[in-house]
């Protein structure tokens, strides 16, 4: 930009009247010429449409003319300033000998050399010729293109209309208007799409503040980058997009004060490259009546969403997958997912619909799988007041939502604090995916204080049940421990090869029982009818410690009456104790549930230790493993290693006959001793 030199002007331009410079008029003068609009551009240094950014650098002005044409068309003599008054494209500029114009801030001069625009601060669309309720293409992208160090282009309050897309420049670091609802852009091509009405490739340390999109349909999104970095979405308004209101893959990015509205696709995506988006923030924003997701979220760690309103948007309120620390605080959902989003795996092939406000994806996309290289893990939901669908006189049809949160792949996880306006209106507060070979229970889940706490599982597993039951723990669940520890009394549950021993080995003091080669089931029934009729409806767990050598695995397998079920080891031990569960949804008309243990592989014998099996909800923390079995049989034991002064009791005492058996001498079976004689 050129700047007027003021001494070089006086020094040429000496002598006599009231401003002692033959020629020249005072600056008194010409603002008395100009009038209103004069006065507007120049008075008080400040340039049109941006108030006190940009100053004059020159007391005494050597011209002025009405607008750019007339600047083009001017002979300039000696004069090397004018002022332009148009109140639009109007300013001051200076006369330097060579230059590149650019039709905003450079204009070429008659006879030679070009007048440079003096100003501070922002580069303004209307300079290039934009108008309001006018197609401001190319007036807008030659704004954008002027810029060549960073700087900023100004949107004056107005309606500007695009017919392309407009390309941004890496070198432009903030893009501001007058302000929501104040300065408006809207899409206007001629029969076609815009990818996008504000693309970028690379950015970084960027600003969009105070602006109106509206894509009118014409348009997949308002704003889009591949990578973007270290920049602040401010007061934004943003709807009529077809695929993304806005789309931005980077770390560092804020959204604050932004309102993505009505959209037919999804609000705001930041996903794309691994590990790439990281410390974004959606702060104080509404997302609502979008027709896809309102926020789509992968590939990064350590992002927030925090007192925000999640509404309306059909699919879902938040997606995420491939993420590190992610936070839901202090916000508003409500009614998201009506036309919920359907997930697929081989075992449900045509597909479940779900209909949830946060998904939760260990996939590494928005589909349902298990990428170990692309985990979820460490998510905090806090503080939220959620609506469900069909709530407050609201009619969904009459269904309900499937959740507030749904996940197949659940690694140290809080959901606390969650109050429900309608919990007739939901099915649960969390639903799993229940396909054990595509979901899994990894590590902690702590639900707690919400005015909602159910659990549930959606889809089939044809037999492969999800692992992982026992890591989820919900404040105030009460739970006994169902599943008989008299090993003993186990019964061959399924095929014909296999022993169940009494183990030498104990875990943590508690004794264990060893599996031998071979593919038998050792278990027993749970009476769900008569017994424990609480079950029935109910998602519980089964567990135990298990340890085996390499090449073998202890598998856990239940039986419902409706199905077999069982977890998806595979032959893979390390000769080390490790605890392992599966959940088990249990029907409402299941009289029995029988829950049984089984050997893979060959070689070392597989040993179990203290099975549980609990109320979803009831973590294994819960349970005191102990060191004591009340161990029962119809006779004394002849397999297994028996330590000495473990004891059997009777399990169909007679009078006359012993009360139980005592072992004397440790060895297998060990050296057995009737104790306890019944009176006749």
């Amino acid at each position: 930009m050129g700047h007027l030199d003021k001494n070089a002007l006086n020094s040429t331009n000496r002598d006599q009247g009231e401003t002692n410079h033959a020629g020249l008029i005072s600056r008194r003068k010409l603002l008395a010429s100009l009038g209103a609009a004069g006065l507007a551009t120049i008075a008080a240094g400040a340039l049109p449409g941006i108030p006190g950014t940009g100053t004059a650098y020159a007391d005494v002005l050597n011209d002025s003319v009405a607008d750019i044409p007339a600047l083009l068309a001017y002979s300039r003599g000696t004069n090397t300033c004018v002022v332009v008054a148009d109140p639009l494209r109007g300013g001051i500029f200076s006369w330097a000998s060579s230059g590149t114009p650019n039709n905003g801030t450079v204009f070429a001069a008659q006879g030679g050399g070009v007048w440079n625009r003096q100003f501070n601060g922002a580069f303004n669309v209307c300079w290039f010729g934009a108008k309001s309720l006018a197609d401001s293409t190319s007036a807008i992208q030659a704004a954008f293109n002027a810029i060549t160090r960073p700087g900023c282009v100004y949107f004056p309050a107005g309606d500007y209309y695009i017919s392309e897309q407009i390309i941004l420049p890496a070198q432009v670091v903030s893009v501001r208007g007058e302000g929501q609802y104040v300065t408006y852009i809207r899409a206007r091509p001629t029969n076609k799409i815009l990818h996008a009405m504000f693309l970028g490739t690379n950015g970084d340390t960027m600003e969009f503040n105070s602006l109106s999109f509206d894509g009118e349909g014409n348009a997949d999104s308002a704003i889009f980058y591949d990578n973007l970095n270290h920049t602040l979405f401010n007061s934004l308004f943003i709807t009529g997009t077809s695929v993304t209101g806005l789309h931005v893959n980077g770390w560092n990015n804020k959204f604050i004060n932004c309102q993505i509205v009505a959209n037919a696709g999804n609000g705001i995506e930041c996903y794309g490259t691994a590990d790439s988006n990281n410390n974004v923030s959606l702060l104080c924003s509404e997302i609502y009546a979008n027709g896809g997701i309102g926020m789509r979220i992968g590939n990064g760690m350590n992002v927030n969403v925090t007192n925000s309103t999640i509404e309306h948007n059909a699919v879902a309120g938040l997606i995420v997958y491939d993420m590190k620390n992610f936070n839901v605080v202090d916000c508003y959902f409500e009614r998201n997912g009506k036309s919920g989003f359907t997930y697929t795996d081989a075992q449900n092939p045509s597909g479940v619909n779900i209909k949830s406000d946060i998904h939760l994806l260990g996939s590494g996309g928005t589909f349902i799988g298990i990428n170990s290289a692309q985990p979820l893990e460490c998510v905090k939901i806090s503080g939220i007041q959620w609506t469900p669908l069909n709530s407050a006189g609201v009619n969904n049809g009459g269904i309900n939502n499937t959740s507030f949160v749904f996940s197949n792949y659940l690694d140290k996880v809080t959901i606390e604090n969650v109050q429900c306006y309608d919990s007739s209106k939901a099915d649960a507060l969390l639903a799993i995916w229940g396909n054990g070979l595509t979901s899994v229970v990894k590590g902690p889940v702590s639900i707690r204080g919400n005015s909602l706490s159910t659990v549930q599982l959606k889809g089939t597993d044809n037999g492969t049940a999800v692992n992982g039951g026992h890591y989820i723990d919900i404040l105030d669940t009460r739970s006994k421990n169902y599943y008989d520890p008299n090993f003993p009394g186990y019964q061959r549950i399924a095929i014909t090869s296999g022993n169940l021993l009494k183990s030498q080995q104990r875990f943590c003091g508690y004794p264990a029982f060893e599996l031998t080669n071979g593919t038998e089931w050792w278990g027993h029934p749970i009476d769900a009818a008569a017994q424990f009729p609480e079950l029935k409806g109910k998602l519980i767990w089964f567990g135990a410690w298990v340890k085996s050598a390499s090449g073998n695995d202890v598998r856990l397998v239940t039986l419902d009456g409706a199905g077999s079920h069982g977890d998806t080891s595979t032959p893979g031990g390390n000769d080390n104790w490790k605890f392992k569960s599966i959940l088990i949804p249990v029907g409402s008309g299941v009289t029995s549930i029988v829950c049984a243990f089984q050997k893979l592989g060959s070689g070392a014998n597989g040993q179990v230790a203290f099975p549980v099996m609990g109320l979803v909800g009831a973590s294994l923390d819960r349970f005191e493993i102990g060191s004591d079995v009340p161990f029962r049989a119809s006779s004394s034991p002849n397999t297994g290693y028996w330590e000495a002064g473990e004891t059997v009791r009777h399990s169909n005492p007679t009078a006359g006959g012993d009360l139980g058996w005592v072992c004397t001498a440790s060895g297998s079976p060990g050296t057995w001793k009737g104790y306890g004689k019944i009176n006749v």
